[in-house]
């Protein structure tokens, strides 16, 4: 799996890692959503992977995802910043995941 981020993502990115070690992690968050089927694209600021995580190809940050949830989004995937939100857009090559999305810091 790939994620390609525009400069704006790029720049959110940098400003929440604030000089200190990260990596990202895309996940799907199925919290309070009914069922393991029904969930959110949701982004975290962590210190080290999950257990079952697996790289996804970036060039400029280290991103991770739980190979589990992997199956709920396409092979490549653009992670777009909104600078004036400080959020972000998630999508695929077929589909929209989901906007407005807040990286979650949890190191």
């Amino acid at each position: 799996m790939k994620v390609t981020l525009n400069t704006a993502a790029e720049k959110l990115i940098r400003t929440s890692l604030a000089d200190k070690p990260g990596m990202l992690r895309i996940v799907y968050d199925t919290e309070n959503c009914g069922c393991g089927m029904s969930g959110v694209p949701g982004l975290q600021l962590v210190s080290k992977p999950g257990d079952y995580d697996i790289p996804l190809e970036n060039d400029a940050y280290p991103f991770w995802i739980d190979r589990m949830q992997a199956v709920f989004f396409e092979e490549d995937l653009t992670l777009s910043g909104e600078e004036t939100t400080g959020t972000f857009r998630l999508d695929g090559r077929s589909q929209f995941y989901k906007s407005n999305i807040r990286l979650v810091d949890r190191r």
